[in-house]
């Protein structure tokens, strides 16, 4: 069976896509920067480790050179503009080693885990497909992170064109089991306060399982030089939040709020980070993504990687119940 390389094993899709690869018979080969996470991984015995720095291509590259596929998935994922060189070194950087290395590899396929952020957006609130022109960059400001995976993609196109076998996947907003990290229980406890308030805006929402399904699929079966949406759900952060009150069983929000509280709020966390060691969250770019219905259409997923259609209630249910299960929530 073939030997496949992985970055970002052990954040949350990576987790799960290590499991799913060893489901399938294949040999695993990760690349980490140190043994705690991995640790934490039921799968931490079962695969071969490399620790190293995909911004240091030394610490890796000659010792992938017996893998036949290479799944890149490592990134920053972050919406602070201020930590523009910093998001930009790993995620458009990174990805042009992992791209290189590859390419001395000679691998026989590989795969960009990429991200709707990188393909635009409907502004008009339709869901859009793979075929939209980029149109992030049309913010002001821009969006660090929705620049820096759209110019991922740009490095991987250019490893196509020096031979690369490549197929690029962009997963949604990803909920589901294997978030060992809690990433998403912040949501959680917000929710679960029961605030009557809600924003207008909407998004798609996907199951890590239906992600991870495609992707593995599109080692054999995605054509190369394409890239495939894997969305599930559009929904009004007002139905999101209702699904969430369903099942944790607290009041479903009912006020809509506008945009200038939070705009407030933003530049008081804004302000705040200038003089403590903290994120804002949000970040003041992100309001640009207040209002828009930033919907997608994954048809193309589904009919040729056979992407399963997950419903996001399950999702949810399933999400929840591993949070509680290993003391995250």
């Amino acid at each position: 069976m073939s030997k496949v390389f992985i970055t970002g094993a052990t954040g949350f899709i990576g987790g799960n896509l290590v499991t799913g690869l060893l489901k399938r018979g294949f040999e695993v080969k990760i690349l980490a920067r140190s043994q705690k996470l991995i640790d934490l991984h039921p799968w931490k015995n079962k695969v071969e480790v490399i620790f190293g720095d995909i911004n240091k291509p030394e610490t890796f590259e000659d010792k992938v050179k017996d893998c036949e596929i290479f799944i890149h998935d490592a990134a920053v994922i972050s919406f602070w503009n201020r930590q523009w060189d910093k998001i930009h070194k790993v995620n458009v950087i990174g990805t042009r080693n992992v791209v290189n290395a590859a390419l001395k590899a000679n691998c026989k396929r590989f795969i960009q885990i990429s991200s709707v952020a990188a393909i635009g957006y409907g502004e008009n609130g339709e869901a859009v497909n793979e075929d939209i022109k980029y149109n992030w960059n049309n913010l002001n400001p821009k969006i660090v992170y929705m620049e820096t995976k759209h110019e991922a993609e740009l490095e991987v196109y250019e490893g196509i064109k020096k031979g690369l076998n490549a197929v690029m996947v962009n997963p949604a907003n990803v909920w589901g089991v294997g978030d060992i990290r809690g990433r998403r229980v912040p949501v959680l406890k917000v929710a679960k306060l029961g605030l009557p308030f809600y924003v207008d805006a909407g998004t798609n929402f996907v199951d890590v399982e239906a992600v991870c399904e495609a992707t593995l699929n599109a080692i054999e079966i995605g054509k190369a030089g394409e890239r495939f949406i894997l969305g599930g759900e559009n929904l009004e952060v007002k139905e999101f939040i209702g699904i969430l009150a369903d099942e944790l069983g607290f009041r479903k929000p009912f006020i809509r709020i506008g945009k200038t509280p939070i705009v407030a709020y933003t530049y008081l966390q804004e302000a705040l980070a200038c003089i403590l060691p903290i994120k804002p969250k949000p970040s003041f770019s992100q309001i640009n993504l207040l209002g828009p219905r930033i919907y997608y259409d994954s048809s193309k997923a589904i009919r040729e990687l056979k992407m399963p259609v997950i419903p996001f209630k399950e999702t949810i249910k399933k999400s929840i119940a591993f949070y509680k299960e290993n003391g995250l929530l």
